[in-house]
C-alpha cells in the first residue's frame, strides 16, 4: 500500500503549496487526473481539503464519499475552512496536507499501483 500521508508531507516540506502537495500524492495512479485546484478557491476552503475532495472525484468517489472524507477531517481537525484551521497564525498546514492523503488513503477509492 502507497503511504500518501508521507508523501504528500515531503511533498509540503519541498515547496509545494498545500492543495498540489495532496493532490500530486494521491493522484500518481489516477488516468483522470487534470490540475490541481487552487488553496482557498471555493469559499476559503483548505487547499488540502480541496485536493483530497477532486481526487475522490475523480476517481469515482461520490458525494457520500466526500461527506464521508469531510467528516473524518472535521473529526480530527474541527475546520474545513483555511482561515478557520490556521488561526491567528498558528496553523500547522503540514498537518493538514498529511491528514487529507491518510484519510483518502485509508477510504479505498484509489487503486493502488505499486
Amino acid at each position: 500500500m502507497i503511504d500518501y500521508e508521507t508523501i504528500a508531507r515531503s511533498n509540503h516540506r519541498s515547496g509545494m503549496n498545500c492543495a498540489m502537495a495532496v493532490y500530486d500524492s494521491l493522484s500518481m495512479n489516477n488516468p483522470n487526473k487534470t490540475t490541481p485546484p487552487r488553496p482557498r478557491e471555493n469559499g476559503g476552503m483548505c487547499g488540502a481539503v480541496l485536493a483530497a475532495e477532486q481526487t475522490i472525484r475523480e476517481a469515482g468517489g461520490t458525494d457520500d464519499d466526500i461527506a464521508e472524507f469531510e467528516k473524518r477531517f472535521i473529526e480530527k481537525h474541527k475546520h474545513l475552512k483555511c482561515a478557520e484551521l490556521r488561526g491567528f497564525l498558528s496553523g500547522k498546514c503540514n498537518d493538514y496536507v498529511g491528514t487529507a492523503a491518510a484519510i483518502v488513503g485509508a477510504m479505498g477509492v484509489l487503486q493502488d499501483q505499486e
